[in-house]
């Protein structure tokens, strides 16, 4: 620190020692002072108040107990929108942006599309989609009684009149066909969940255990083509090395074309497939990659 007059720019030094990376030490630094860290470094003179410096310390420590870092700071940002988010709902994840624009790609300009997100959690998706097509009739499902406290806050945080339901998406059908169905589901192998790392165990195992071969919500989905209006379509966003099972599954319930869409990592990420309306044939000989 700066003698006794310690400065932002030191309050940002000490939190790079402090947490594990340059990047959690920059959205620390947002969150404690309302400021970025590059409006702030050019003239890094200004004093930095006594009580900025405690709730570094404080943070610091929990951080260092294992509490995610988005738990900490109350709110995370996904598709540039802000969503709160705390114990018992899963953290959004950049890779699930992809989700999104691939649903935003097939709503195209269509007129008052509806829309299902199903496991919607935090209702990052379901926001998003909303937040980018005003038209569209979103409804969002949570079994989570915890999660859903978030879905319906951030809902109102990002003023989007989307449609909560507290229910199992595992069972739950629309009262009629919809154009576009969306989830982002627990996939993570019931026998890899020991094997994950600390922040994550931290999360709700509700949101991350997919069953004994993570792949117990993609059979239940794969079954909802009817729930779909012909040339709708299905988007789930997949684990690792799962697109193959999924895409199968999708193919066996009559799903076609079938595709999967890779990440900024090359990962296969999203999978989806769409209800092939009464002139399609072969389905099931047409799935292939993107």
């Amino acid at each position: 620190m700066n003698g006794e007059r310690p400065t932002l720019a030191d309050l940002y030094r000490e939190a790079l020692r402090l947490l594990p990376s340059r990047f959690e030490a920059g959205e620390a630094f947002r969150f404690l002072t309302g400021r970025a860290v590059r409006d702030v470094l050019p003239c890094g003179n200004e004093l930095a108040p006594p009580e900025l410096w405690a709730a570094l310390e404080e943070l610091a420590l929990r951080r260092g107990e294992g509490e995610p870092l988005q738990y900490l700071l109350g709110e995370w940002e996904f598709y540039s929108l802000p969503f709160a988010v705390g114990p018992g709902v899963l953290i959004p994840r950049p890779e699930t942006e992809l989700l999104v624009d691939l649903a935003l790609d097939y709503l195209g300009d269509k007129p008052a599309p509806s829309v299902l997100d199903l496991c919607s959690g935090s209702g990052c998706v379901a926001v998003a989609l909303k937040k980018h097509r005003p038209a569209a009739r979103v409804t969002a499902v949570e079994r989570s009684p915890e999660a859903f406290v978030y879905l319906t806050k951030n809902i109102a945080i990002n003023d989007v009149a989307v449609e909560a339901l507290l229910a199992d998406a595992t069972v739950y059908r629309p009262p009629e066909p919809v154009d576009l169905i969306v989830s982002n589901p627990p996939y993570i192998p019931r026998g890899e969940l020991a094997g994950l790392q600390a922040e994550v165990h931290r999360e709700p195992e509700l949101a991350l255990d997919g069953g004994a071969d993570g792949l117990d919500f993609y059979r239940c989905f794969a079954r909802l083509r009817p729930s779909l209006r012909p040339g709708g379509r299905i988007c789930l966003e997949v684990g690792a090395r799962q697109h193959g099972a999924v895409e199968a599954l999708l193919r066996a319930e009559g799903f076609g074309p079938v595709r999967s869409a890779q990440d900024l990592a090359g990962i296969p990420r999203v999978v989806w497939g769409e209800n092939p309306d009464r002139n399609y044939s072969d389905c099931k000989g047409l799935g292939g990659r993107e």
